[in-house]
């Protein structure tokens, strides 16, 4: 039941009066609170606002949006269809191209955390969804507090705060439902109000219980393993090292996906998984993306490892390796208790840093961190994983790569910009006597950068693209001879670069309106900060701070557009928030609407 408590401060004097229950009367319901003004007035509409709640079988009264109350009294829309409620259900049932399962989570999600507030508005008004009530939701949602996991048996569960990348999914599920409604045809709303939502940054997640990678070296991998009590477990990690392949795939591991077994390059064929089928129970399906169908060379030892669970047997081709106690799918609960034991034990025997907390999946992100010491480029590290976009790889494990050189590391303090910009990149022609041959690195553009090292210049090659996902030209690595390049260059060898360039990481906003002040959008444009990396030759890689530019783009589209740029996120997520509003404000004085104006008057007076 809903009931009214004073907040008082630490004189004893009262600051607002709450009202708290359990959404829907569940004692595992999240914890729902309204506050009030501390006056006997605002004693007195959180009492009616209490009666409210219980009314509505301790669900948020129809017709009020938190901090902002009963917007509409009557809270009846003349078309049932527009009521958030029904129209968040149809958007997402109605969606192609997703699993059953997604589906199922994202109408739990608008139960749970979205229809508390907003599932008796209309999905039309301005009033109802506007960047305040937004904003307001998303500050309940930092609020929150959740629990990971089922709730124990006995007990409590262990609280924490609302991770910041469950907000930004949270917050990205109404988004795409209200701009279904802004390209329905006719439009029913002129604007997305979560456009201008500041969010909480995803990389700095200080809630408690979150997770971050681990990375354990090939010796902390085999002192985890050999704490695993069960000789099943010590197999199934020493697989899962030695593949990088997921738990979903892990598991569903038979001997229909051997290739090659017994021969000289053996390889495992990741072409099933466990999938959730909507409705809390699971099968074997496809892998996760369609790269995650793949061929995985495997070593000597993964197949002592396989060989040892069964290896190749014909009887049996689709007899599961790893099973739970009935012969039935594994949980990863059920072998994740088992390896936090051996964590503890590693960790006691010295065989694991204390300050490390590796889960399960951080066995696939070893192996990644080994193919890059050992020099593999990402694209072979995004293959053999099955990662769907490269990006997703650069994101994970791009930090990694200047690792793999242990002799470069001042290069590496240039590429993380905390060195001079260039510092070492200039040489003099006297150290290079014995050098025959220089690698250049062609850009879009036109741009060139030489460097002595081949495997520089491949690093340079490689990341660069990731760092500008928005060219679609490639970069080439050109072999020329040393007397060419003197000949071509005015400095002759001076600018061939004994290590890698500076590379820093900036932070970018950019956004595109029509003359009636509607977002356009072009796939390139951000809706919102970003980080974005510049090297030391480009634009802005020099900005402290943040510059921002409002501008009309010549064109018949007549766009006008905002950028900003610089190094520091929190002025530039301010100044991007301004220009936006600077160019909402003169989109509508667009050169060309004068110059169309004037065509019109004139082809009027000619007539």
């Amino acid at each position: 039941m809903a009931y009214v408590t004073p907040r008082k401060n630490k004189d004893g004097a009262v600051t607002s009066h709450q009202v708290k229950w359990r959404l829907g009367g569940r004692r595992d319901g999240p914890q729902q609170v309204e506050l009030f003004d501390p006056d006997e007035a605002g004693l007195e509409a959180a009492r009616t606002f209490r009666d409210a709640v219980n009314e509505a079988s301790q669900q948020w009264p129809a017709g009020w949006v938190k901090g902002k109350g009963f917007i509409d009294e009557q809270a009846e829309l003349e078309d049932e269809r527009y009521r958030f409620r029904i129209f968040a259900r149809a958007s997402v049932e109605n969606r192609t191209g997703i699993e059953e399962h997604y589906r199922q989570a994202c109408l739990r999600e608008l139960d749970r955390w979205i229809f508390p507030t907003f599932g008796e508005c209309d999905v039309r008004s301005t009033e109802h969804f506007s960047s305040d009530t937004v904003r307001a939701w998303v500050r309940t949602l930092e609020q929150a507090r959740v629990y990971k996991g089922q709730a124990p048996k006995r007990g409590e569960p262990k609280w924490r705060k609302m991770s910041p990348k469950t907000i930004r999914n949270l917050h990205g599920l109404l988004s795409s439902i209200l701009q279904e409604a802004v390209t329905r045809e006719p439009p029913l709303r002129t604007r997305n109000p979560c456009e201008l939502t500041r969010l909480p940054r995803a990389d700095d997640d200080g809630a408690e219980g979150s997770e971050d990678i681990e990375f354990l070296t090939p010796e902390e991998v085999e002192g985890v393993i050999s704490c695993l009590e069960l000789r099943s477990d010590q197999l199934l990690a020493t697989i899962k090292y030695g593949t990088g392949m997921r738990w979903s795939e892990i598991t569903c591991l038979a001997p229909v996906c051997l290739e090659n077994w017994g021969a000289a390059k053996p390889s495992i064929r990741v072409k099933r998984a466990w999938k959730r089928d909507g409705h809390g129970g699971y099968y074997i399906g496809a892998p996760k993306t369609k790269r995650g169908r793949r061929s995985v060379r495997v070593s000597l030892t993964v197949v002592g490892a396989v060989d040892e669970l069964g290896g190749g047997d014909q009887e049996q081709p689709d007899r599961l390796y790893f099973t739970g106690a009935q012969g039935q799918r594994l949980h990863y609960s059920t072998f994740y208790d088992r390896w936090q034991r051996a964590v503890r034990r590693a960790k006691a025997q010295g065989l694991l840093p204390l300050h490390k907390h590796p889960t399960p999946h951080d066995l696939r992100h070893s192996h990644a961190a080994v193919l890059i010491s050992e020099g593999r480029g990402l694209t072979y590290v995004q293959r053999r994983l099955g990662h769907e976009s490269i990006k997703t790889t650069s994101d994970t494990y791009g930090h990694l790569l200047p690792e793999a050189d242990d002799d470069a590391m001042d290069a590496i303090e240039r590429s993380l910009g905390r060195g001079s910009a260039g510092a070492g990149a200039v040489v003099v022609e006297e150290q290079t006597a014995n050098r025959d041959r220089v690698y250049v690195v062609a850009f879009p553009g036109d741009h060139v950068e030489a460097f002595w090292n081949p495997d520089d210049a491949s690093a340079v090659a490689e990341q660069w693209p990731l760092d500008h996902p928005e060219v679609d030209e490639g970069v080439q690595v050109q072999v020329l001879t040393t007397d060419w390049w003197r000949r071509q260059q005015t400095d002759g060898l001076k600018d061939v670069r004994e290590g890698l360039p500076g590379r820093r990481q900036l932070w970018v906003g950019s956004a595109l309106y029509m003359t009636d002040g509607a977002a356009f959008s072009t796939g390139a444009d951000l809706e919102e900060v970003a980080a974005r990396w510049a090297w030391e030759w480009e634009e802005h890689y020099d900005v402290a701070g943040a510059v921002a530019e409002v501008s009309h783009l010549p064109g018949p589209t007549m766009l006008t557009e905002a950028v900003v740029h610089g190094s520091d996120r929190e002025q530039v997520v301010e100044a991007f928030a301004r220009a936006r509003g600077d160019a909402l404000a003169i989109c509508g004085r667009h050169p060309g609407i004068v110059r169309e104006g004037r065509q019109g008057a004139s082809a009027e007076g000619s007539s």
